[in-house]
């Protein structure tokens, strides 16, 4: 498929052409704080996880009960995040977009850090996340103010470090989408029309409200469907109707969950990474292919290697196996980490 020319992508350590990316990861995080979420489990055996470190010896309970221990759920081991790292590169990989927005534990300065220690290019996510991460409460007031504030961060850099964001997002929307959760995705979708970078918009993957967020983002400011990247479709695998509907808008679906092993209380069991093989591979079979982008949202302190977890190399050595095995050319399966990712920047540039 024919597409706009090569443009350049901001990573945390200047500029690179989008030609130049590589295997690309989209979505990932590698400084993150979920503590917000921890909750104490229904079950009284399971309180000493609050305040437990996190080891590979109690990954088969925290699949179950993910946001019950503290420690789970800020990544801050800056020497397992970067032997992941360094693996993923001698496995052939260059760039990870991290999504990571402001209020969620960014750190643009370790970012940057893992980027020069590493050789993994990174692109730095900005925006707001889930209303619990918001700064303050947020009102249809704020908007333009939010706004502003986002777009002189792709002008004079974030949190005063001078290191600028290649996206926009992860943008929350939750189960509720709160008039604050509603606030920030208009803020950002007009920070989108201004600086022509990919916006990433988290859905609450266990519900369909993929057509309510694009019927804002695209109908009401008409952002252009190319430059969108919506997250987390792995829950609806089997609502291929519903995939192959959201698909049709131009939008990118990005199945970001894969070989993610949680039970999230109050949504649902992560997909296996079959079900979400089966419907890529349907969705291909369709002629989605050039809108699908792949990773793993590494997020959760036992989703590294160091603790028993997958960090950023399976989906590039093995997932790609397994679309193979559901009918998917072996090309076109590396397309969606190699050819895809350049697609997404030179698109939303073009928009």
């Amino acid at each position: 498929m024919s597409g706009p020319a090569p443009r350049t992508v901001t990573t945390v350590t200047g500029p690179v052409p989008s030609t130049g990316l590589g295997l690309t990861l989209t979505h990932e995080h590698l400084r993150n704080d979920v503590r917000k979420a921890v909750s104490t489990p229904a079950d009284p055996r399971l309180g000493h996880l609050r305040d437990a470190r996190t080891t590979p010896e109690l990954a088969w309970l925290l699949r179950e009960q993910p946001y019950a221990c503290l420690d789970h759920c800020v990544l801050d081991d800056t020497e397992g995040v970067l032997a992941d790292l360094r693996a993923f590169a001698a496995a052939g990989g260059g760039t990870i977009v991290d999504v990571t927005p402001g209020g969620l534990g960014r750190d643009p300065a370790a970012l940057r850090a893992f980027s020069e220690d590493s050789g993994v290019r990174v692109v730095m996510g900005s925006g707001w996340y889930l209303e619990p991460y918001h700064p303050r409460p947020l009102s249809p007031a704020d908007e333009r103010g939010l706004a502003a504030a986002l777009l002189a961060e792709f002008t004079e850099g974030a949190d005063g470090t001078g290191i600028r964001p290649g996206v926009i997002g992860e943008i929350g929307v939750s189960p509720r989408f709160t008039e604050g959760e509603h606030t920030a995705l208009r803020a950002a979708a007009r920070t989108q029309r201004e600086t022509g970078v990919p916006l990433y918009v988290h859905l609450p993957g266990w519900q369909r409200r993929a057509h309510e967020v694009l019927d804002l983002v695209l109908g009401e400011y008409g952002v252009a469907p190319a430059a969108v990247v919506l997250c987390h479709m792995d829950p609806s695998h089997a609502d291929p109707d519903y995939q192959r509907s959201v698909a049709d808008r131009g939008v990118w679906l990005e199945f970001d969950m894969i070989g993610m092993p949680f039970r999230y209380p109050g949504e649902g069991q992560s997909p296996a990474p079959h079900e979400t093989a089966y419907a890529i591979a349907g969705l291909i079979a369709r002629g989605h292919g050039d809108r699908l982008l792949l990773s793993h949202d590494v997020f959760l302190k036992s989703m590294l290697t160091a603790y028993g977890g997958n960090g950023f190399r399976y989906v590039p050595e093995l997932f790609l196996s397994r679309l193979v095995e559901h009918g998917v050319p072996r090309r076109t399966a590396e397309g969606l980490l190699h050819t895809n990712p350049a697609r997404l920047f030179e698109h939303a540039a073009a928009s």
